[in-house]
């Protein structure tokens, strides 16, 4: 990852806690909103989206159908078990290349017992950001008093936003031509980056402006601010009402192009590789570290059991002939009783970024996740001091990895002291000189603890998993290698 200016990277925290696949509760019930997205230098179209509600069994839903000009389609589903008037309870999304295959899907639950490195806590007024209701913003009371907070979270940590009132106006669209409350919408970035010298925050704090409509039911009018899913060379873009329709004869179905998201799949016959225990914050279980070999190539498998009954499953297809070397990366968690609750499956080519035509995929590209302690020892530097090679997480965003040796020394590990090998594993990030003091604020650092032998085991490892000011997370080998824990059959599924 490379950073030019101290904006890069908020915007780029902002992108990862505000997820740009879904967009917030919008419809009017019985019609069908239609928005595009422009760049807002270039006014180039980078996007169209329908949105509507539907019913799935006695749950209202939003539905979103999203196209890109290269083909690629997004369906997405927002439920709100609990009624469109409180936050959202569950997500589903799938996008579809041009030529129909899958390049990533998503499915989240929004319980919190799910996300086990979430650094703060979250309430129940709070937002997950990847399905915002904008029933919930209390618009009325920005309307009323001219200024209202919310707070929206995801696994990357929670962001506040502070909408100021600035007036009303008349706004042409494509839709035609309205009366519009405009909003300044602030960002809070203090929990996101808790560690951060708040003045630094008072400083650079991105914001975005939105049009409402005045009255209820406050229709999203049009958007206008940073970032966007169209690439890094798009600084901001605009969302904007194109049309208000009828809803069409099969608009009120679920789209059973959605199932691949919660969709259970089985687990191959798996080889233990690596074992320990595991411990963050206030959490505590069992780790395992195994591979497969299957037709497609060979398949990582890292499984943490916590003591609570959630267990969190990554998994790594690696093709050595391909380029980049990783196939795609599947993360999903379970409840107590085995009911996957969710799965995130993102494919390593250029086709899963489809508002990116430029996106840069390395050959020697891994997945961002736990899968990386059977990569590890596979990388580590023989005959030299440093390694390098590139991650990618479910956002796309690519980092260089460097891992260093720093010397031999020992490690405890159940029973019995283990000499290993020390290694800092750290991000390259290019920061200008005038903001490198504060890259201690954003660059995690880790330590790894390596066999010495030619198997180059990982016997310990500590560092920061989740967003900033999570708690750090250590995994301690076991003495010997358990046997890999099958994955618990993904039968059922929640909602």
């Amino acid at each position: 990852m490379t950073s030019k200016t101290s904006l890069v990277l908020i915007a780029l925290a902002l992108a990862i806690a505000l997820p740009s696949r879904a967009f917030a509760q919008l419809s009017i019930p019985g019609k069908v909103m239609s928005y595009r997205t422009l760049d807002g230098d270039s006014g180039k179209e980078l996007q169209r989206m329908r949105t509507w509600q539907a019913s799935d069994g006695n749950d209202p839903v939003q539905l979103t159908a999203t196209t890109y000009p290269v083909g690629t389609e997004v369906l997405g589903e927002c439920v709100f078990a609990n009624g469109l008037a409180r936050p959202a309870t569950s997500f589903r999304s799938v996008m579809r290349a041009a030529n129909g295959e899958i390049e990533r899907t998503d499915f989240d639950t929004f319980d919190t017992t799910y996300y086990p490195f979430l650094a703060e806590p979250v309430t129940a007024e709070m937002q997950p950001g990847t399905c915002l209701n904008k029933n919930e913003f209390d618009l009325a009371d920005v309307t009323r008093r001219g200024q209202t907070t919310m707070w929206i979270w995801s696994d990357s940590g929670l962001v506040g936003a502070i909408f100021h009132a600035e007036g009303t106006e008349k706004i042409k669209l494509p839709a035609g031509s309205f009366d519009a409350l405009r909003i300044r919408v602030d960002t809070d970035l203090s929990k996101l980056f808790p560690r951060v010298p708040a003045l630094f925050l008072k400083l650079i704090k991105p914001h975005y402006t939105i049009w409402i409509t005045p009255t209820e039911p406050y229709e999203l009018l049009k958007t206008v601010g940073f970032g966007s899913n169209g690439g890094p060379e798009h600084k901001d873009s605009v969302i904007e009402l194109v049309s208000i329709g009828e809803l069409a004869s099969n608009d009120s179905q679920i789209p059973p192009e959605l199932a691949p998201a919660n969709a259970a799949s089985d687990t191959p016959h798996l080889t233990a590789v690596n074992s320990g225990s595991f411990a963050q914050g206030n959490r505590a279980g069992h780790v395992t570290l195994a591979t497969a070999s299957i037709a497609e190539g060979e398949l990582l498998v890292t499984r943490v059991a916590f003591n609570n009954g959630l267990a969190t499953e990554s998994r790594t297809l690696i093709d050595h002939h391909a380029s980049p070397a990783t196939v795609y990366l599947d993360d999903r968690s379970f409840g107590a009783s085995g009911a996957l609750m969710r799965k995130h499956v993102l494919f390593f080519r250029k086709a899963a970024f489809p508002g990116d035509p430029k996106k840069d995929l390395p050959a020697d590209l891994y997945g961002a996740d736990t899968t990386l302690g059977l990569v590890l020892p596979r990388m580590f530097p023989e005959g030299a001091d440093e390694v390098r090679f590139h991650v990618m997480d479910f956002y796309g965003q690519v980092n260089e990895l460097s891992v260093r040796k720093e010397g031999l020394t020992s490690v405890a590990l159940t029973s019995d002291d283990a000499r290993a090998i020390h290694a800092k594993l750290k991000p390259i990030v290019d920061v200008p000189i005038l903001l490198r003091p504060l890259a201690y604020f954003f660059i995690p650092s880790f330590d790894g603890y390596f066999a010495p032998d030619s198997s180059h085991r990982l016997l310990k490892f500590e560092g920061p998993l989740g967003p900033p000011g999570a708690p750090t997370a250590t995994m301690i080998a076991d003495e010997k290698v358990s046997s890999p824990a099958q994955s618990v059959p993904a039968v059922t599924t929640s909602r």
